[in-house]
């Protein structure tokens, strides 16, 4: 197995890739990451703040996995350069808030016998891993697989810490009765005194992105810029992205904005804490989106972010099942002891570790 660097005529086939893959996202397509590219910069929080004094871009490196002349993966990494320690990421850490798994995808991975699959999963470790170490001298990797990459143990097996991650899926097959049936007879109540407030769900422009982003802001729900967002909205919608807004008359109030690709629905960014005359208008805002997904034939609505806990009293009210993803992390010794010593330092003088 051999690996290339993709360049912008290799798009076509890139998102060729995605598509056939069983979990490619909307994340992993080619004007996305080079998005995630153009906007993503390390942060300079705690260690890193001494690592990287000013804002440092991430630099896109889109792996095609071949054999015998044959595509048969892709893998997006993120490269920051240091002279002390160089970074590897995928997806970029200023992006995961708002690109929360990317990771390997493989077209033909579902046809191969099992034991066949976990061969091929151990040398695309081995091809990768080597790239990474050695050619971009990467100290310090942190990957998320997407939903339903299951086995990891190659990475661990290399090193790596694997640790899940959860999001929610929502099975659309059953229909807008018995999903109705199985949401929490408190969010039901709270769906119907939205309506009965005559508050309505209206499908939302420019304007009411940039509206739903200060929100945010305003809350500390969001670190992402707001041009980002906004490159996202002009780049994708309305193909793959839709933006709903709730008013009460001409009154915007809170709103969400969802992504959809292939078979899904995923509720991405929005619905900050909202309330209005008692009631919370971002349980009407994702019951209209869940309608939406049904109407338009999606098997499934994802809601993303099942892994904050703060969040958790709400979207459990759902009722949708939790599906995990993992988060991979390797650390050079020298590094890891760096950590481990920062980490004595933060107990001793309660300063917040990040890297």
């Amino acid at each position: 197995m051999e690996l290339k660097i993709a360049t912008d005529i290799d798009e076509t086939l890139w998102d060729g890739i995605v598509q056939q893959s069983p979990n490619g996202t909307l994340f992993h397509t080619w004007k996305w990451l080079k998005l995630m590219e153009k906007y993503s910069s390390m942060k300079d929080v705690g260690i890193k703040s001494l690592l990287f004094p000013n804002k440092t871009r991430a630099k896109l490196y889109p792996v095609i996995l071949v054999e015998k002349d044959h595509p048969v993966g892709i893998f997006p990494l993120f490269f920051l350069h240091n002279p002390i320690v160089n970074f590897c990421y995928s997806p970029p850490h200023s992006n995961m808030g708002t690109t929360p798994y990317l990771g390997p995808l493989f077209p033909e991975i579902e046809t191969m016998k099992e034991e066949k699959k976990q061969v091929f999963l151990i040398e695309v470790q081995k091809v990768v891993d080597r790239f990474i170490r050695k050619d971009l001298k990467s100290k310090y990797i942190l990957m998320n697989t997407s939903p339903e990459f299951e086995d990891c143990r190659a990475f661990k097996w290399s090193g790596y810490t694997v640790e899940p991650r959860y999001t929610n899926y929502i099975d659309l097959k059953l229909g807008k009765k018995k999903i109705w049936d199985g949401l929490s007879r408190t969010l039901k109540q709270d769906i119907n005194k939205v309506t009965n407030k005559g508050i309505r769900i209206e499908t939302g422009s420019k304007r009411e992105v940039e509206y739903i982003y200060e929100l945010l802001k305003k809350r500390n729900r969001i670190d992402t810029d707001k041009e980002y967002i906004l490159q996202i909205f002009d780049n994708f919608a309305p193909d793959n992205l839709k933006v709903f807004i709730a008013k009460h008359e001409n009154e915007p109030l809170s709103g969400g904005i969802i992504i959809y690709y292939k078979n899904k629905v995923s509720f991405w960014v929005g619905t900050p804490r909202f309330s209005y005359e008692g009631t919370t208008p971002n349980t009407l805002v994702y019951w209209e989106t869940i309608n939406w997904a049904i109407e338009n034939g999606f098997d499934t609505f994802e809601i993303i972010g099942a892994d904050d806990y703060s969040l958790f009293p709400f979207k459990r009210k759902f009722n949708g099942k939790i599906i995990p993803y993992y988060q991979m992390k390797w650390m050079s010794p020298s590094l890891n002891f760096i950590s481990s010593l920062y980490q004595c330092l933060k107990t001793n003088n309660s300063t917040q570790f990040e890297i």
